[in-house]
């Protein structure tokens, strides 16, 4: 029995598939969060259960798809299309976003907005509705990190910095970081 970080190979295997599929569990995970937020009924102790459990199911397939991100997974690279580079092409909006979301100033206030729009659950009328909308940026976001990582090879900003001509949010470092420039 082959075992990785002490866990069986079944395991480790069901983990990998786990982050393969992690951008459509993630989608999924959050059009549920969406539904149970717009339910108008009054909270139950199995609705806060099924709440809790969906936080928690969110946060591990959050990281379970940054670990898969870290490596390279035959299926993905099997699925890169023919015509990686058109794509791309098409994707640059979201290649765009995705290194946005990498800095912090855009990074804070957007989760600021996220996390306050639970303040508009409080709200009677069409408050939940707003929150909903809010919440489901989250989804585009998700696409967008899940087309660039798949895409990454192509994308203007990871392999040109900056993309050309267009505007470009990232701030990149003149030299090494720390201040010390190499001889």
């Amino acid at each position: 029995m082959t075992e990785s970080f002490g866990m069986p190979r079944a395991s480790t295997r069901l983990l990998d598939l786990w982050g393969h599929w992690s951008a459509p569990l993630l989608v999924a995970s959050i059009a549920a969060s969406i539904g149970l937020g717009l339910r108008t009924s009054a909270p139950t102790p199995l609705s806060l259960l099924a709440t809790l459990t969906l936080f928690v199911f969110v946060l591990t397939t959050w990281g379970m798809m940054r670990q898969h991100d870290r490596r390279l997974c035959t299926s993905c690279a099997a699925a890169i299309p023919l015509n990686a580079a058109e794509q791309a092409g098409r994707y640059r909006r979201r290649f765009l976003l995705t290194h946005a979301m990498s800095n912090p100033r855009i990074l804070i206030p957007y989760l600021v907005v996220l996390l306050g729009s639970n303040w508009f659950l409080t709200l009677p009328g069409g408050g939940r509705y707003v929150w909903a909308v809010v919440q489901a940026t989250m989804i585009y976001l998700v696409l967008s990190h899940s087309a660039h990582r798949r895409l990454q090879p192509w994308c203007p900003w990871c392999s040109g910095g900056g993309g050309g001509d267009e505007w470009s949010p990232v701030d990149v470092p003149d030299g090494p970081r720390g201040g010390r420039q190499l001889v």
